[in-house]
């Protein structure tokens, strides 16, 4: 009964142009907390690896003032979700290196952001600062999204506690990111 339910929701999601996934149709939307922890670090990572690429390629000085911030504040993210264990600082470390070619590569941690971190590296000028503020608005507002889900639904105490404690940070951020976002016609 329960396989000819979950086919049909997801039938009608099919049909119905494909709008809510299997996820949000069956409610198992929250990550466990080793899912929890790769999204979490590899957003971290995201945002680092961007903002040194800022540091060098952003032609406006609250670009730039946001990248700074974005590496102090996620590097001490980082250092905070290690702390709680289930992953090592050496290991992220050694994956958020850029290959011999200076290319990122995709692994567990990059994963589809090495191609994302490749493009903006590639870019200058005002193309880089919109892309770049872009990618910003965008990874925060999917992290607030699963930082609240995690907050409240999570498997895991600490983690549990460690979204609830991060989010005003990456509220903040994103706040930041959208006002730089509308200030740079973005």
């Amino acid at each position: 009964m329960k396989t000819n339910i979950t086919a049909l929701l997801l039938s009608v999601s099919l049909l119905a142009g494909g709008a809510a996934s299997a996820k949000e149709i069956l409610g198992m939307g929250t990550p466990n907390s080793t899912q929890f922890r790769a999204k979490a670090s590899a957003s971290d990572a995201f945002e680092v690896l961007s903002s040194k690429i800022a540091l060098t390629h952003a032609t406006k000085p609250d670009l730039k003032d946001f990248a700074r911030m974005m590496i102090a504040d996620h590097t001490k993210s980082t250092r905070k979700l290690v702390s709680l264990g289930g992953i090592s600082m050496a290991s992220l470390k050694t994956k958020m290196k850029p290959g011999h070619d200076g290319k990122f590569v995709d692994n567990d941690l990059l994963g589809s952001n090495a191609a994302e971190l490749n493009s903006l590296n590639s870019k200058s000028n005002g193309d880089f600062d919109k892309t770049y503020i872009d990618d910003q608005v965008k990874g925060h507002e999917d992290m607030v999204s699963l930082l609240e889900d995690y907050a409240k639904n999570g498997d895991n105490p600490k983690l549990k506690a460690f979204a609830h404690d991060i989010l005003p940070t990456v509220k903040e951020h994103l706040a930041k990111a959208k006002d730089i976002q509308k200030a740079i016609g973005a």
